[in-house]
């Protein structure tokens, strides 16, 4: 009876070191397969500097994915998106994206150095990757466009921060 009774814990034992291996393992730790791309985004026919493009996955193409990925332009315009780490990737599917680009046109007086009104240098509707009209698909090539050709709206939109506008 003792022979069943160790036979029976060792294979308990065992279940255990097996179950919990796999479960700490996580079967390539549940993240997708990211996929290196990069693009250029153009403001006016010129390359846009320090624009920060957004990356929303669309969740039926996605298979659930929902992690957004982010990327900043360089001086030419060009960026690599990144999802868990920069410039890492994303994974294949179709994206909403977003592009925007502010710059700080003046402080909050003597007592803060914060900014109090932004210049948008986007149109400022694009900044949302759900009212942009901007997307892309990530395949195995890369981005499908790879090439974000803006054009700006009217003279540049003036932001004025919540605390200014009391």
């Amino acid at each position: 009876m003792s022979y069943v009774k160790y036979s029976a814990r060792g294979i308990l034992v065992l279940f255990s070191v097996v179950a919990l291996t796999v479960w700490t393992s996580g079967c390539g730790g549940g993240r997708p397969k990211l996929i290196q791309a990069t693009g250029t985004v153009k403001l006016d026919g010129k390359p846009l500097a320090g624009a920060i493009v957004s990356f929303q996955p669309v969740a039926a193409e996605a298979g659930g994915f929902q992690r957004p990925s982010s990327a900043v332009t360089d001086s030419e315009g060009k960026f690599t998106p990144g999802t868990f780490g920069e410039k890492d990737g994303l994974p294949a599917g179709k994206y909403r994206v977003a592009v925007q680009k502010r710059e700080p046109l003046g402080t909050g007086g003597a007592q803060s150095s914060a900014p109090d009104k932004y210049q948008w240098i986007t149109p400022r509707r694009l900044a949302d990757p759900n009212t942009s009209g901007l997307e892309v698909e990530v395949t195995s090539s890369g981005l499908e466009p790879a090439v974000f050709d803006l054009e700006s709206v009217g003279p540049p939109e003036i932001e004025v921060s919540p605390l200014e506008a009391e």
